[in-house]
């Protein structure tokens, strides 16, 4: 290290990353000036204070004092308080650490971006497999479910959340198993898209949602924020926000939960355009930003 650093090294201690207090022996340490790091405005280190304040806000942290990093030494270690080194060239390098017995130096960067956890929401896709759901006209439910679900999920990821489908093809699964998924996957709202139809019945047409408030008080939140807005961007005539419902997905998910009728497809109008993909784009956009209501309410 010192044929690498010379001089610059001087008066540095060796700093336990655990307990944040000298370092003795092989203890687990990294290296740290033991006099002020001086702030020179417009220097590297100037910028590097700056973005570090930058990266403590986005994380809800005061900046004052601290440097936080990570270090990687074959597995996540530990996040202390430190300070870097400026190079010969002028640029900014993270610490310099030793772990246990090994003599191996790992560099880090403090510059590192803190890793971002996305809000996680499930979709799903209702029927599937040998379960077709309703069908009308040659046209299944579980193909239109899954296209629009689709078309969900990109709108939703462009928006920045992480998307996890209890389906991405023509697959069966169990109603538990899509309750199982979102649980799983620890997601902050799960929405099912389904299609409506009636026996004998080429007239009833129109968008139900269904949740249940006793399950999670939120859902009901939740299936307002999504079927307003599909109203709204379909022209689709209302049949109702359920908020009693015992359908199996609403009832047994602990998240905020809702289930989606977009239209039935008994209905030779409504089937029309259920099967369009400029309609199913409407209802996927007006979905996405029911969804994003919600959670910017939660988040509130």
């Amino acid at each position: 290290m010192a044929d690498r650093y010379g001089d610059r090294m001087a008066g540095l201690q060796m700093v336990d990353i655990e307990r944040g207090v000298p370092a003795r022996g092989n203890e687990n340490c990294v290296r740290r000036p033991s006099h002020p790091v001086r702030r020179r405005p417009g220097s590297r280190r100037d910028w590097y204070i700056r973005r570090r304040k930058q990266l403590l806000c986005r994380m809800g942290l005061s900046a004052a004092g601290l440097i936080l990093a990570v270090v990687l030494v074959g597995r996540l270690i530990s996040a202390f308080r430190g300070s870097g080194v400026e190079t010969d060239n002028g640029q900014w390098e993270g610490q310099e650490m030793m772990a246990g017995n090994d003599a191996q130096k790992q560099q880090t960067s403090l510059m590192r971006e803190p890793e971002i956890h996305k809000p996680v929401i499930v979709l799903d896709a209702g029927h599937g497999g040998k379960d077709p759901g309703t069908m009308a006209q040659g046209v299944y439910e579980k193909d239109i479910n899954l296209a629009i679900v689709q078309k969900l999920q990109k709108l939703l990821e462009e928006k920045g959340y992480q998307v996890v489908l209890t389906r991405e093809a023509d697959t069966f699964l169990t109603l538990s198993e899509r309750v199982k998924t979102a649980e799983d996957a620890g997601a902050l709202v799960f929405v099912s898209i389904h299609q409506n139809a009636l026996e004998n019945d080429t007239v009833t047409n129109g968008i139900q949602t269904y949740c249940s408030k006793a399950a999670n008080p939120d859902s009901e939140k939740l299936a307002d924020a999504i079927h307003s807005r599909v109203l709204g961007a379909t022209g689709a005539t209302d049949k109702g926000c359920h908020s009693d419902s015992d359908f199996y997905v609403v009832l047994n998910n602990t998240m905020p939960s809702c289930l989606v009728e977009t239209g039935f497809l008994t209905a030779p109008a409504e089937h029309e355009k259920l099967v369009s993909e400029e309609y199913q784009e409407k209802i996927a956009q007006a979905v996405a930003e029911g969804i994003g209501a919600f959670l910017e309410e939660q988040a509130l």
